[in-house]
């Protein structure tokens, strides 16, 4: 992972977080299936074109490492539809805030547009293997039965979300990857944002003169900071981006930040007190 330049991860760390966690997603490929796409794209790598676009759900996206290569586990009857070798196709991610009250809510939005192809059965459960060592789901297990591996070679990305658009080139998400706190993320809001923890009034009280009537929540955390949202006297929702003092690497580290940012010591009487 590329060191930390800033007070937020650059886009390729934000869209393989998104893209690791694939709150939801859909898997469009065939004709048509987008107006992004790029103008250099090579028409003969799409003999579907001029065919019906299909839509399938996305029950896992798994980008490799090292590569611009994404892996969609979609249903297999969905998949069947890529019948003759590479066919154009979009997937959309939407990476949902997971915890308490803000839970199911849309933060980011990550497009990724290329080439899509189904390997063979045996192949599927190859690479599934692999990716169960780094990504363990349920989900692989159904690969080969009623779940297909499809590789999604990425022409180009778009990740929309707080901050605006932005275009990511493949060979950037390539070399990057994932916050290292993508898979604890949850479990960090679903504790942090307990009406019985005080540690997000506190961390509040850094942008707010006095605390609005409707608690605010933590609706991001990563390894530079963390994302704060409030509601003002007039009902305008806001969000505030409180940068940590120093990236942090392991969950230790994570949790003396987050206690700093409270206005808390760096190390605490009871260690358990941050702990998810």
């Amino acid at each position: 992972m590329r060191s930390l330049v800033g007070p937020v991860p650059e886009p390729a760390e934000r869209a393989g977080s998104a893209l690791r966690r694939c709150g939801r997603g859909t898997l469009t490929f065939g004709a048509d299936v987008s107006a992004i796409r790029p103008a250099a794209a090579d028409t003969a790598a799409r003999p579907n074109e001029g065919t019906t676009p299909v839509t399938a759900d996305v029950r896992l996206a798994h980008h490799a490492p090292g590569t611009a290569d994404v892996w969609v586990a979609v249903p297999m009857a969905d998949a069947a539809m890529i019948t003759r070798g590479v066919v154009h196709a979009r997937l959309e991610v939407l990476d949902v805030i997971i915890g308490r009250v803000a839970d199911g809510r849309c933060r980011r939005v990550v497009v990724v547009e290329g080439s899509a192809e189904l390997p063979g059965i045996r192949a599927q459960r190859h690479v599934a293997t692999h990716i169960a060592e780094e990504l363990p789901d349920s989900v692989l297990l159904g690969v080969g039965g009623d779940v297909a591996l499809v590789r999604l070679r990425a022409d180009r990305i778009v990740l929309t979300d707080h901050d605006g658009v932005a275009d990511i080139a493949p060979d950037d998400l390539a070399t990057s990857g994932p916050d290292p706190f993508a898979d604890l993320e949850g479990h960090w809001l679903e504790h942090l944002n307990d009406p019985r923890c005080r540690i997000v009034p506190r961390i509040a009280m850094r942008v707010c003169r006095c605390l609005p009537a409707q608690r605010p929540l933590l609706v991001g955390i990563d390894r530079a900071g963390v994302d704060l949202e409030f509601t003002d006297r007039d009902d305008t929702i806001h969000r505030q981006r409180l940068p940590f003092a120093e990236a942090c690497t392991d969950v230790a580290e994570l949790g003396t930040q987050i206690r700093l940012l409270a206005g808390g010591p760096r190390y605490p009487l009871d260690r358990a007190a941050l702990r998810p």
